[in-house]
């Protein structure tokens, strides 16, 4: 079985465990046959400094190497993913253990850590009106709700909105001789 292991400084059994999985400077890679310890073998990470996709990009290499565990302080979504369809086993410790200490622990049986596959969380979709806003409408430019694709005022009537309702032209802005009629008797 081969482990890997994120490590803080340059690696090996007596470097620490990092607090970053995929931005770790140095991988270790220890082999383990029959409970013992057989190979130790150090890779610098290409991916500490990617712009982006860092944890899939780490995943990668450590598939090219033949890994069949990691032990890790964290895992983010992507390397996540990547690791549980590579069937990799995942072991949590906390960063800052001896990495001899964390390998010797899951040698003797301490047990795998599954760690949930991320989701986006969900949230409730409101149900939209049938016929309109259940607010009132407001002033300004936009199309109408009837059948008119004018610049209407809100309700869009045939694409005259409230400026029409309150006896105004919704083309020329000027009060409708029906409005001046009622509001001031002329006509």
């Amino acid at each position: 079985m081969k482990i890997a292991v994120p490590s803080s400084a340059n690696g090996g059994l007596e470097d620490t465990i990092a607090p970053v999985f995929a931005r770790a400077p140095v991988f270790t890679i220890i082999e383990v046959e029959n409970g013992e310890i057989k190979n130790v073998k150090t890779i610098q990470n290409p991916a500490v400094s990617a712009p982006s996709g860092a944890g899939p990009m780490a995943v990668q290499m450590l598939i090219n190497e033949g890994v069949d565990a990691v032990i890790v302080p964290q895992l983010g979504p992507n390397a996540l993913g990547a690791i549980q369809a590579a069937g990799i086993k995942i072991y949590t410790f906390p960063p800052g253990i001896p990495i001899r200490e964390a390998v010797e622990s899951v040698i003797k049986g301490a047990p795998q850590t599954i760690q949930p596959q991320v989701t986006a969380p969900t949230y409730p979709v409101p149900s939209a009106p049938a016929y309109g806003p259940a607010y009132p409408p407001a002033y300004g430019f936009g199309y109408g709700w009837g059948r008119g694709r004018g610049w209407s005022r809100g309700w869009g009537r045939g694409g005259r909105g409230w400026g029409a309702r309150l006896g105004y032209c919704p083309w020329t802005g000027m009060p409708s001789r029906r409005a001046l009629r009622w509001l001031y008797g002329w006509w």
